[in-house]
């Protein structure tokens, strides 16, 4: 089952139309829309938002073919998928970046905040 496929039936099982989760999430309902269909896959910030907000682990919007990403085997730098193996960073390294992502987010906010205020003085 696609990213896609999994973020609509999250969603339908709260009951939110893809302009609910969109408002949610602070983005549109077209972008809800592409990514369910699997016209577009979501950037990790996105992928980590969503995953929040469905209250689901973000493991599990991963595609079939990678059940879960701390089951991943790695190969000499590599990650085997058991189906062909593809160039990929630690489990915990793709995590430790989302969180920075997170962190870099609320820091840009905060500064955009400190920046109006002085802009009004």
């Amino acid at each position: 089952m696609s990213i896609g496929t999994k973020v609509k039936k999250h969603r339908e099982a709260k009951g939110w139309s893809q302009e609910d989760l969109a408002t949610r999430l602070d983005t549109t309902q077209t972008t809800i829309s592409n990514i369910e269909s699997d016209k577009n896959i979501p950037n990790s910030l996105l992928l980590n938002k969503l995953a929040k907000e469905l209250e689901i682990n973000m493991n599990d919007l991963f595609e079939d073919k990678v059940t879960n990403i701390n089951q991943i085997e790695k190969i000499e730098g590599a990650v085997n998928l058991g189906n062909g193996t593809i160039n990929m960073q630690s489990p915990e390294l793709l995590e430790s970046i989302l969180n920075n992502q997170a962190q870099i987010t609320k820091l840009i906010e905060s500064q955009n905040k400190l920046i109006e205020s002085l802009l009004k003085k």
